[in-house]
């Protein structure tokens, strides 16, 4: 199992995308390989989410008793559960249902490459939002079960099910917040990277600017009905827009005054699209060129970008390379 929090894991969730190269030459071993790596991202991530709750739970002064029991509780019945389900069984559940209860063999034609698009393709919020709703079952359980009880992963094992079946479901803004710098950054590193890497840039500016445009993640922009719109940049929804929008009450500023306007977005259906489309919107304009050429150099890309228009905020550029310098990207 991957560990939480490295780099390598989430560059494992990338992965997934590459195993539907090997489906075409061996479908069931590629079937195989990518449920039991979602199944290693969902277990991560849903083990995060409960110590999370764990540690909010300890912070009352006064259940401090009572949440040492639960902790140590729910450790013991989700170390047994897991145990005894070989995982969560998630995986092999998985493989059942896009296999017909057979084997590869017997599957329905084109069965392995739907499940192989379908999670390959799930971003990364999408993930966790899974993983959300399945540590609150698991978290509901353990509240109301004995300690000679196991937690019957059953049922949630058939919710996520429906839950990843249902691949056009809206997620709303709130499940696609960050809860703190560094679960922005590990979580977004691997995007930025690949990003930078398409535009010869350093990868901590590109994620810098994400976290000021987004309050590291915390306000991410919303679209009328509540749902995310994945927008990490703050690009606008100009006349070449052809695609969601989202609108939103916005600070510009004018001759050095900052003024409410509202203004519309774009709205994208992941992170991944988000960060496609800033690669795209920068390098198809001249105003941009020369914050292209900044290379490895923050200082130079964010003010090139101030320079060429990007934003209206006078202190734009150097609120960039602040985050760009901050204690949270020194480890990267």
């Amino acid at each position: 199992m991957n560990k939480v929090g490295s780099n390598e894991f989430y560059a494992d969730f990338t992965a997934l995308a590459k195993l539907k190269t090997s489906a075409k030459k061996d479908p069931e071993a590629a079937l195989k390989k990518v449920a039991q790596e979602f199944e290693s991202i969902f277990i991560n991530m849903m083990l995060k989410n409960m110590r999370q709750s764990n540690e909010a739970i300890g912070s009352d002064l006064f259940s401090s008793n009572e949440s040492k029991q639960y902790q140590e509780m729910l450790d013991s019945q989700m170390s047994q559960s897991l145990s005894k389900a070989g995982g969560m069984g998630i995986a092999d559940a998985l493989i059942r249902q896009f296999q017909g209860q057979g084997s590869v063999n017997t599957a329905r034609p084109g069965s392995e490459t739907a499940f192989l698009n379908q999670v390959a393709t799930q971003d990364l919020a999408r993930i966790q939002m899974l993983a959300k709703h399945a540590s609150n079952d698991l978290i509901s359980q353990a509240q109301v079960a004995s300690k000679n009880e196991d937690i019957d992963l059953s049922k949630i094992i058939e919710n996520l099910q429906l839950d990843l079946n249902s691949d056009q479901a809206p997620v709303s803004a709130q499940e696609v917040a960050f809860a703190s710098p560094s679960e922005f950054i590990q979580s977004l590193w691997p995007y930025a990277q690949a990003t930078a890497e398409k535009l010869g840039v350093n990868p901590k500016a590109i994620l810098a600017q994400a976290a000021l445009e987004t309050g590291w993640g915390k306000y991410p922009i919303a679209k009328n009905d509540g749902t995310a719109s994945y927008n990490l940049f703050g690009i606008k929804a100009d006349a070449r827009w052809q695609g969601e929008r989202a609108l939103v009450t916005t600070l510009e500023y004018e001759d050095g005054i900052a003024k409410k306007q509202v203004a519309p977005f774009r709205a994208y259906d992941s992170f991944s699209d988000s960060f496609n489309d800033y690669a795209d919107f920068l390098s198809s304009s001249d105003r941009y060129k020369d914050a292209l050429r900044a290379g490895d150099d923050v200082s130079t890309f964010a003010a090139n970008l101030q320079q060429g228009g990007y934003a209206t905020d006078p202190k734009y550029s150097e609120k960039i390379k602040g985050i760009a310098e901050s204690d949270w990207f020194k480890s990267l």
